[in-house]
């Protein structure tokens, strides 16, 4: 494992000329040049990436080696789940309940940052995908004003059903707000509401078991959603829907609970 250190601080500390080797090989006089580089500076950078295996002098010209392609496709990669970890981190920051999303809902996700001057159009990615599955699944622990109401138009429109869970407060106030006998038959239909405690500070739904959502609030509206579509992350999601939808309670408005649970 040592060793898989070193070759990593190597590249880490060498990124810029192993990168500019893989991208086009070439003569020492040439790498100084591209890089801007003392002569005296890139002998000693390409002399620890030639020792560490990664680059070979052939042909008149620096070049990656096998082993130098590999590293600089794996590092390159790992840069940029850094920048997701990132990201991810930063949508998931409100949160004080975060230790209960597991590892897989993380690896992998896609993050979606609200950002000015209307954050809570990011709640568009979740509208936009209930079209894309026949059967959404979720809980609300808080509703966004002025987006709640796209849901049900949403599910109509492209025959989804929507199974959803909120507390019974949330309930009340965008009932209050949305009515239901003021929606079309079609929005009636296409919606089953439950109301029961929820326990997360994020909202969670599952589009058919092809992709599980995070929803981060802040007390603005939303912060961001992560996205992720691999199964673990699905599983992870359905246990964590199923364990709140058990303590929950169809709620009778001529919706078509689902009560086969």
């Amino acid at each position: 494992m040592s060793g898989i250190h070193e070759i990593a601080g190597i590249i880490h500390r060498r990124w810029d000329c192993l990168d500019a080797i893989v991208d086009a090989p070439g003569p020492k006089g040439e790498l100084v040049d591209r890089l801007d580089t003392p002569r005296s500076t890139l002998d000693d950078i390409v002399r620890e990436l030639e020792g560490a295996g990664l680059v070979a002098y052939e042909g008149g010209k620096w070049r990656a080696t096998t082993v130098g392609h590999y590293a600089h496709d794996s590092y390159g990669r790992f840069l940029g789940s850094l920048d997701d970890v990132q990201a991810v981190g930063d949508i998931l920051a409100p949160l004080s309940d975060a230790e209960s999303i597991a590892p897989a809902m993380l690896n992998g996700a896609v993050p979606y940052e609200a950002t000015d001057p209307v954050p809570d159009a990011v709640v568009q990615q979740f509208i936009t995908r209930i079209g894309d599955a026949d059967r959404i699944r979720g809980f609300a622990p808080r509703a966004v004003s002025g987006y709640a109401d796209m849901v049900p138009e949403r599910a109509a429109e492209t025959d989804t059903t929507v199974e959803l869970v909120m507390t019974e407060d949330i309930y009340e106030q965008l009932t209050a707000l949305y009515p239901p006998d003021d929606r079309p038959a079609a929005q009636r239909e296409s919606l089953r509401v439950f109301h029961g405690p929820i326990p997360y500070e994020y909202g969670l739904w599952i589009g058919d078991d092809s992709h599980a959502g995070l929803v981060v609030y802040t007390d603005q509206g939303i912060n961001g959603l992560i996205i992720n579509e691999s199964d673990a992350a699905v599983e992870w999601a359905t246990e964590q829907y199923e364990q709140v939808r058990e303590r929950a309670t169809p709620v009778d408005e001529g919706m078509a609970p689902n009560t086969d649970r």
